[in-house]
């Protein structure tokens, strides 16, 4: 078994935060890095569209942001209405867009989500996403020019990806100027 693969693996499952301590050999381990990127992929997409719907969700409802997920917010038909009936089935580039509308959004958080979103729909979407006719020419699926299978590219990932949290983090629970 390569050691580069074996020290690849162990320091993506790192950063991810999974034990790769059961897995033995290389093609194992390739599946296992397969797995560890597919699920990193939908969990930072699925956190930065449940910020983007804490936006809208705070925007129309004016709901402080400490009690959004408690059972206030959900004693009204009106609130559940709009979260069941609108917001689980906004997609994410159009509550990106609804956010912006609020308040701008900076070009470079928009970018990051925008690439964030392509590489999610390749993996949602394609069993081999390597074979979509974006990844066509390098016959991988490239983040920031780096395979995201790769430990290069998931660093890259992992950090926009935080990048981006980190804004709409800010733009939930930071204090309203003047408060």
């Amino acid at each position: 078994m390569a050691k580069a693969i074996v020290d690849e693996a162990a320091e993506m499952a790192r950063l991810v935060n999974i034990d790769l301590s059961s897995i033995k050999g290389s093609t194992a381990l390739s599946l296992a890095i397969n797995k560890m990127v597919i699920a990193e992929v939908v969990m930072q997409y699925t956190l930065i569209d449940e910020m983007l719907a804490e936006i809208i969700v705070r925007y129309f409802f004016n709901i402080d942001a400490d009690v959004l997920h408690f059972e206030q917010a959900w004693n009204t038909d009106k609130f559940r209405i709009f979260v069941h009936h609108v917001l689980d089935e906004t997609f994410l580039l159009k509550k990106l867009s609804i956010v912006q509308a609020i308040s701008p959004v900076p070009s470079e958080i928009t970018k990051i989500i925008n690439r964030i979103n392509a590489v999610r729909n390749g993996f949602a979407h394609s069993f081999f996403p390597e074979n979509r006719k974006e990844n066509r020419g390098s016959g991988n699926v490239l983040y920031g020019g780096a395979d995201i299978r790769s430990l290069d590219g998931m660093r890259q990932f992992k950090g926009e990806a935080d990048q981006a949290y980190r804004y709409l983090y800010d733009r939930v629970y930071a204090p309203e100027p003047g408060a």
